[in-house]
């Protein structure tokens, strides 16, 4: 009797340390969604990583607050949550999907304290969005293009502020009140945003091949259109964004920190078990490592 109890009380002391090794992750939901849709995630990762803790984070009322707040709101909700949690005081991981990827990357950028450590980005609109999602006509996408840079819409609508047209260039860097400065594009470059970057442990994108909402697609992977066309999509390594490294990207790749992959799925069927070997495959191994 006395062995059985020594025994599950090593076991116990195993688990709590084990526990206690693995860094915490943060998940960010997408647009017109809300925490409920990475409920699955933050199981999976709970399954895998027993003791882990993580974070499915809700900023405001979830479905409408990701529609009607600007995203610079969303990422200051972000940050005062992660900064008033002290199981996150150490760093954390951080997984973001469509709209939350840029949510997550807004806080490494602006913010990063506590720091994150490994980034996992899901079919994000990393470079911008032109497309109106399920609808492959291109004289709605130049309509809603004069539409987005209106003042009401970059401070009522969050899609409008990652909203880049290619024929517009010029106006989406007068009036993007998020996605330009992000990104860096403008003449004055914000060099806390490259330090930031630079500082993860790793970069992780994906974009899929099957995604409908994501426009172009590829915007996952920091790539979009080249500038008046909606016929090319410029690669990443071949774009002014890249070679100039706006953000940190270059020295992030050039250092074996930047990774890629794709996927087959439908852009809502990502955080649900249809897509789980994908995430088993390349999200899981970023967040089973011990501190």
């Amino acid at each position: 009797m006395m062995i059985s109890k020594y025994i599950a009380m090593l076991a116990l002391l195993v688990a709590v340390v084990s526990a206690q090794n693995y860094r915490p992750v943060v998940l960010m939901h997408g647009v017109s969604s809300s925490a409920k849709a990475m409920a699955p995630v933050k199981e999976w990762i709970e399954a895998a990583c027993p003791g882990i803790y993580v974070v499915n984070m809700e900023i405001g009322n979830g479905f409408m607050s990701s529609i009607f707040m600007t995203v610079e709101e969303m990422v200051e909700s972000y940050a005062q949550q992660v900064q008033a949690d002290p199981k996150l005081a150490n760093g954390f991981n951080a997984v973001g999907f469509s709209q939350g990827t840029l949510v997550t990357r807004g806080y490494i950028q602006r913010h990063n304290n506590p720091p994150v450590f490994n980034y996992i980005s899901w079919n994000g609109p990393q470079r911008g969005q032109f497309g109106t999602p399920f609808v492959n006509i291109k004289w709605v996408d130049h309509i809603l293009g004069t539409v987005p840079y209106d003042n009401w819409a970059q401070e009522t609508f969050s899609p409008a502020q990652y909203w880049r047209d290619p024929y517009k260039l010029d106006l989406y860097l007068e009036k993007s009140l998020f996605l330009a400065d992000l990104n860096n594009e403008r003449p004055v470059k914000n060099p806390k945003y490259n330090q930031n970057i630079e500082s993860l442990n790793a970069m992780v994108l994906s974009y899929s091949e099957n995604d409908k909402t994501i426009v172009p697609k590829e915007s996952g992977w920091f790539a979009f259109y080249a500038n008046n066309t909606q016929s090319t999509v410029v690669p990443l390594r071949e774009s002014e964004f890249y070679l100039q490294d706006f953000i940190g990207i270059r020295a992030l790749d050039e250092s074996n920190r930047l990774h890629f992959f794709t996927t087959d799925c439908k852009h809502s069927d990502h955080p649900t078990a249809s897509c789980k070997p994908y995430f088993d495959q390349y999200t899981l191994p970023w967040l089973n490592a011990t501190l």
